[in-house]
């Protein structure tokens, strides 16, 4: 980098998928000041859909690091379309894929989360199902074929790449509120988290403040939503929790990893 000069930026995507970030991201904005390099200068490019990963790295870092957060908004179903229009050309011979699947995919994907990875995976899905069933065109017919597979997917991908504690809270808000019927109270959250994380042999957190953590994690990455409680006269506030999607599919996700986990061991 000395030979080369000037700035070199390196651009991570997924960064929050890192072993072990705490050493990266201290040790690379050091590189000059440690004697790795002389005239060089670098800088990271971090990319992450998880907007609670800075929290979890430590303070020398983020003190090391001095970043600044760009946050970009989702796609709208517009937007999501020229994505899928630009990929559909490049990927089909002209009048295979008709505009109903593309806007389909759009409208499915942004009122999701927004995500052009699930579009797309839902129009080569969608492209799998016509050319199986020998249909000469791709349509939206294809589209709600491949719907609830993509979907689940998208969800066990989602999950999985949470850390295995944040995962054994949602599953046991999942539980807990299929059993009573409605939202849960974070104790009562508590009380099943353990008897999931026992289990699945795993030794759960010990306080009522982490689980709370990982609640609060849970709820800005979408997959819950909080409800407040104020108690008036009688002083204090508490929270009721339920998970914002199918309570069955999230629960058969989890068990699905587990059982992956427990078949690769």
């Amino acid at each position: 980098m000395d030979r080369i000069g000037g700035t070199h930026l390196f651009v991570l995507d997924e960064i929050d998928h890192l072993n072990d970030p705490d050493a990266l991201l201290y040790e690379f904005p050091r590189a000059r000041a440690n004697g790795h390099i002389e005239t060089a200068k670098v800088g990271i490019i971090g990319i992450s859909n998880n907007y609670t990963f800075r929290n979890s790295l430590s303070s020398k870092v983020k003190s090391t690091l001095m970043e600044q957060e760009i946050a970009f908004s989702t796609y709208d179903a517009g937007e999501l379309q020229t994505i899928l229009r630009d990929r559909a050309e490049r990927a089909f011979i002209d009048g295979v894929c008709e505009q109903s699947a593309l806007s389909a995919c759009a409208a499915f994907a942004a009122k999701d989360d927004g995500s052009a990875r699930q579009a797309i995976d839902l129009l080569r899905e969608a492209a799998d199902a016509a050319q199986k069933a020998d249909d000469g065109t791709i349509s939206n017919v294809h589209v709600e074929r491949v719907r609830d597979r993509v979907n689940r997917g998208q969800l066990r991908d989602k999950i999985d790449d949470q850390t295995m504690h944040a995962q054994l809270v949602l599953e046991a808000v999942a539980r807990q509120q299929q059993e009573v019927g409605g939202a849960v109270r974070t104790k009562q959250i508590q009380q099943r988290y353990e008897q999931v994380a026992e289990s699945w042999g795993q030794d759960p957190l010990t306080s009522l403040k982490s689980v709370q953590n990982h609640l609060d994690d849970l709820q800005m990455l979408g997959f819950l939503i909080r409800s407040d409680e104020n108690h008036g006269r009688e002083g204090g506030r508490s929270y009721r929790w339920e998970v914002d999607m199918n309570l069955e599919t999230v629960i058969d996700v989890r068990e699905d990893i587990e059982g992956q986990e427990s078949a690769s061991s």
